[in-house]
């Protein structure tokens, strides 16, 4: 059980050697690496093309070298890759190609990872967008996103040490009474029979769910009835914390986020796996003086390791 964090922004913020080594002194011993950058969604939306926006298009080799740089960092400061973070969304409603497009680039993203020993791949799915047709159903969400993660079951045999992670996810298409509303897998027994019938389909378990603890609270959906129904399914950690009003990322205990729940649960669950904090916009240099990132990274750490011991 591996405590873990997002390389978003601090990697961004302070570069790769300053920022992995801060990562590693603050206690943590893994990363979830942040390749939902390799592209800008506002391009993949409004390009005339859908060529020469993702560095994913390129051969496997020329990627591993784009990577080379970081990598050595990541394995120079003894991190472990526990997950990754795929570029997102895969969709828009009225640009439908682009959804092919985001299979070609996950399906190589899953190669990669299985190169670099990233044994878990976070893909967000399809939800409701507020700007979708008045016509367009949750239902007709639920074949999208059959179709993206089925498509992508080629390129999982192929890396034989991968699993696509889905994601409970929100959707700011209408409102709750803060601006939000379901997405995809936010409802338990929905996403426990999505996965069933990926992995059924795919012949094995290559598909699991990254448990997204603030997406929880926005939707002010609780552990006890969620975290039971896809017992096992759980196989990857986003653990970050808000106070019901917005996506804030946050670290634990800072917002509203009832703890000991998720502990009994995960425990009750007996989940065993990483320890990985979303808990980017925490320590974003934009809010945080540099010199206490230490400080605040070592807080973050030291609640995962509090974690860990209920856990255990």
């Amino acid at each position: 059980m591996l405590l873990s964090v997002q390389s978003q922004d601090l990697i961004d913020d302070v570069g790769y050697d300053a920022g992995y080594r801060m990562i590693r002194e603050a206690g943590f011993e893994a990363i979830d690496w942040n390749l939902d950058h390799a592209w800008k969604a506002n391009q993949l939306e409004t390009a005339e093309a859908l060529e020469g926006l993702c560095i994913f298009e390129r051969p496997l080799p020329e990627v591993l070298a784009h990577y080379g740089e970081e990598l050595s960092c990541i394995r120079k400061h003894g991190l472990t890759i526990t997950q990754a973070h795929a570029p997102f969304p895969p969709y828009f409603s009225h640009r439908p190609e682009v959804l092919d497009y985001a299979i070609r680039i996950y399906s190589n993203l899953i190669l990669f990872c299985g190169q670099v020993g990233c044994p878990r791949l976070v893909i967000h799915g399809i939800s409701l967008r507020q700007n979708d047709p008045a016509d367009r159903t949750h239902e007709d969400c639920l074949e999208l996103n059959r179709r993206l993660y089925t498509s992508l079951i080629p390129a999982l045999h192929r890396a034989g040490n991968v699993t696509v992670c889905l994601e409970n996810l929100f959707s700011r298409y209408n409102t709750l009474g803060n601006g939000f509303r379901d997405g995809i897998c936010s409802d338990p027994n929905e996403a426990a029979g999505l996965i069933d019938s990926l992995n059924a389909e795919a012949g094995r378990t290559c598909f699991g769910l990254c448990l997204d603890t603030g997406h929880l609270n926005l939707l002010r959906r609780d552990f006890r009835t969620y975290v039971p129904v896809l017992g096992k399914r759980i196989v990857a950690l986003h653990i970050h914390d808000n106070s019901q009003d917005n996506d804030r990322h946050l670290a634990p205990y800072t917002g509203n986020i009832c703890w000991e729940e998720f502990l009994r649960e995960m425990k009750g669950i007996g989940y065993s796996g990483d320890l990985s904090f979303e808990t980017f916009a925490q320590i974003r240099q934009s809010r945080l003086p540099l010199a206490l990132t230490p400080a605040f990274l070592g807080l973050i750490a030291q609640i995962g390791a509090y974690f860990r011991s209920r856990l255990q």
